[in-house]
């Protein structure tokens, strides 16, 4: 019984609470140690040699998956192309539901949005102009920017499909807002 230590009281006491003089726990004394140690290098590394975070690595794996993605031409012959290409269009169109629906209705009818199935349209006078809207957004009318969220294959495709809703009939159907414009073709 001998070799037990003791509980040592300190000398001091506060609103009579006496404290003891206990040592850390060793695996938490090494703990701290061993963090410290691991410290130094890690800060040569980051700061001098190679040290690329998590955010620099996911901006490459971004660039480098960008490079491997398939580009789509945004012409306005390949944009009248891409309007009888079925893959295009159900890919588009999948789009179009998660992004654009809840303004402009799965449909294409309106519902903050404009309507996209009649002939008037406000910041579009060609078929091109319609990946310009879709990418940089309308911030003025409330129209989010999708380019950081899309990559140029996505808005090339919802582009399209949007395109290709011109002339179909909406269940409900917002009025027209804007000037005419020429057919697509």
């Amino acid at each position: 019984m001998a070799d037990q230590p003791h509980d040592v009281l300190t000398d001091h006491a506060y609103d009579g609470i006496e404290e003891y003089d206990n040592p850390m726990p060793g695996w938490w004394v090494w703990s701290f140690i061993l963090s410290i140690i691991f410290a130094f290098p890690y800060w040569a590394w980051y700061h001098f040699a190679d040290g690329r975070g998590v955010y620099a690595e996911h901006e490459a794996d971004m660039e480098r998956a960008a490079q491997l993605a398939p580009k789509l031409d945004e012409s306005k012959q390949a944009m009248l192309g891409y309007l009888d290409n079925p893959e295009i269009l159900a890919a588009g169109q999948q789009l179009f539901v998660a992004k654009c629906a809840s303004c402009h209705l799965a449909d294409g009818g309106g519902l903050v949005g404009p309507n996209m199935c009649d002939d008037n349209y406000n910041n579009i006078r060609s078929i091109e102009d319609i990946i310009t809207v879709v990418r940089t957004g309308i911030a003025e009318k409330g129209m989010p920017a999708h380019e950081l969220l899309l990559r140029q294959q996505q808005i090339v495709q919802v582009s399209a499909f949007t395109a290709s809703l011109r002339g179909t009939t909406p269940a409900t159907a917002k009025e027209p807002l804007g000037e005419p414009i020429p057919p697509w073709r």
